[in-house]
């Protein structure tokens, strides 16, 4: 390819030589004649233009007359014929390459399969599910093993449990007893905080924890602990968005 695109470069410079020669001889005669030297470029433009449409033109008549002729004449020999058939056969590929590229530019690969997506992404959110429940456990213990029986902290973490997957509490449910050092404030903040965890609402976590902590929070509506689940003053159990352990 690169040897034709030479050869084809050659060619046209020396054509274009050859134009500019005869030019200056055709402006050379037009001076010779006594005309000025304006005369003498415009006939020297004049016949480069005259000649290169003429070399065009031929060369479209060889292409289309000549070219044939000449191709079956010179296909008797064998290394002609060998360099036809090479031509003929990167021409061949570069056609087929071409269809080959703009289907694939127009026809992406595939996307995965939905199933396999969805199932991916519903894997990762329960993990992720595991995972908060995990934490809230483990701060739940750290928070309440210095004020409260095991037995009680083991029931505590059953209904969180509970409460982390939307599942009704049994009918009777045996109320979590606290040390009297845990006061309202705490229990309320103690419930924010898992709830924050759980993405639950305030009217949720009222109601979890006026039912779990019945006995502590016998003077407490659910409605005015829903209204004070952040009251701010001296607690125990802080506000903790990130359910680590206050000092």
């Amino acid at each position: 390819m690169k040897t034709e695109k030479l050869e084809k470069q050659t060619l046209t410079g020396l054509v274009f030589s050859a134009n500019v020669i005869v030019g200056a001889m055709a402006r050379q005669m037009v001076l010779h004649y006594g005309l000025d030297a304006f005369n003498g470029y415009v006939a020297f433009g004049i016949c480069i233009l005259m000649l290169t449409v003429i070399y065009i033109n031929l060369q479209e008549l060889f292409k289309k007359t000549l070219s044939p002729f000449f191709d079956t004449l010179f296909m008797k020999f064998p290394n002609y014929r060998k360099k036809r058939k090479v031509e003929t056969e990167d021409s061949k590929g570069t056609t087929e390459e071409e269809p080959w590229t703009k289907e694939a530019a127009t026809n992406p690969p595939p996307s995965m399969d939905y199933a396999q997506i969805r199932l991916s992404a519903m894997k990762a959110k329960e993990q992720a599910e595991q995972e908060k429940l995990t934490t809230v456990l483990t701060y739940t213990r750290e928070s309440f093993a210095p004020y409260m029986k095991e037995d009680d902290l083991n029931i505590l973490c059953e209904y969180i449990c509970l409460f982390h997957a939307d599942k009704n509490f049994p009918k009777v449910i045996r109320t979590v007893k606290v040390d009297s050092a845990i006061r309202t404030i705490d229990l309320m903040h103690f419930g924010w905080n898992i709830g924050y965890q759980f993405s639950k609402t305030g009217i949720q976590i009222a109601t979890f924890i006026k039912r779990v902590f019945a006995e502590a929070l016998k003077e407490s509506e659910i409605s005015t602990l829903k209204s004070k689940l952040r009251l701010e003053g001296k607690c125990t159990i802080k506000i903790d968005t990130s359910l680590k352990q206050s000092a």
